[in-house]
């Protein structure tokens, strides 16, 4: 069952004038550290719970302070409990989505102190994306991550090992280049453009090769519909692609856990899949391009001091010198330190 139907189930016993207590269900069945899933019957305040004895309870400078959240300790039966309580109910989608993230690795903890050190670490890595208040991807956004996720899927993995894919995938991390390799980087660009057809390139820094063994730069263009809810497929969507690499990476466990780290740091939740099943993708086609001496580009060379930040659409059609063929390039990639290729 999961946690969001284990507090609707609670929130369905609570009487109203209840006196204040607490009613809680565990959040997986027999874990060895047992998260508790609750609610604060007065309030009716949906809360995750975790026994501790007082010796593991963290230092409360150790507690993150997250948007629509609160972070508290409470005793029941004597036994002391840290806890982390939603006061914003806008937030509750988000909220449910964490609790998710959050169990299964509370579950795994080895000892007390470890369970809370689990979760206290999500919670960190949660607090930037609550505290930013952002309500889902934009169109654009949705795109760009789905063009991402596509080469990932129909290209990196197959051609490498999976931790290395995974790892390789550095966009959400705000790096220069959406993927990077020791052996080099790889730019994806996602566009719905017609003919003409240009890309934007965002960054003085994103087709500058300098200090990079081979950079790449490979385009996605795409159909992109929006459909009814329950009107069928036309094409992909974006839940669907993510649903495709969680199934993928399934049998590594650390690759499949960075790769859900990875898409929090996008801002990509599950609690808002079902506002982008509406938009499908359909692949048209795709071209690599390496970023060599001629390409046309603005790099940090080029400009005169003071100037940074840059902005700028770069026509295909200008690039057709440099086109390489997509195997060439994920041979290249793919590529050990000593130059060797991965078998």
């Amino acid at each position: 069952m999961k946690i969001e139907e284990l507090w609707e189930e609670l929130e369905n016993e609570t009487q109203s004038g209840t006196a204040n207590s607490w009613l809680i269900r565990f959040a997986l069945p027999q874990p060895s550290q047992p998260l508790l899933v609750a609610l604060e019957t007065a309030s009716k305040r949906r809360a995750l719970l975790l026994a501790l004895p007082k010796s593991a309870l963290p230092s409360r400078q150790d507690w993150p302070v997250c948007r629509g959240l609160e972070i508290f300790a409470v005793a029941l039966s004597g036994q002391p409990h840290l806890g982390v309580r939603l006061k914003d109910r806008t937030c509750a989608d988000v909220f449910s989505s964490l609790a998710e993230d959050v169990a299964p690795r509370v579950a795994a903890a080895a000892n007390p102190r470890a369970a809370a050190h689990a979760l206290l670490g999500r919670l960190h890595r949660w607090q930037k994306f609550l505290n930013a208040g952002v309500m889902g991807l934009s169109p654009e956004r949705q795109r760009g991550l789905y063009g991402e996720l596509h080469t990932l899927h129909t290209h990196l993995l197959p051609a490498m090992d999976i931790s290395a894919a995974i790892t390789s995938w550095r966009a959400p991390l705000a790096s220069h280049q959406d993927f990077q390799f020791s052996s080099g980087a790889l730019e994806v660009k996602t566009t719905i453009a017609k003919q003409p057809q240009t890309v934007r390139i965002t960054s003085e820094r994103q087709l500058d090769n300098t200090g990079i063994p081979a950079l790449f730069l490979h385009v996605v263009m795409l159909d992109e519909r929006e459909v009814e809810t329950g009107a069928g497929n036309v094409g992909q969507s974006l839940p669907s692609i993510v649903a495709t690499l969680r199934s993928k990476l399934a049998g590594n466990p650390a690759a499949l856990e960075l790769f859900d780290d990875r898409l929090l740091e996008t801002g990509y939740l599950d609690a808002d899949a079902a506002r982008y099943e509406c938009r499908q993708f359909s692949l048209r086609r795709e071209l690599s391009f390496l970023i060599r001496d001629k390409f046309p580009r603005l790099i940090e060379a080029d400009l005169m001091t003071g100037i940074g930040d840059i902005n700028y659409a770069l026509a295909l059609a200008a690039c057709n010198p440099f086109v390489v063929q997509l195997k060439d390039m994920l041979e290249t990639l793919k590529a050990t330190k000593s130059g060797r290729r991965k078998k």
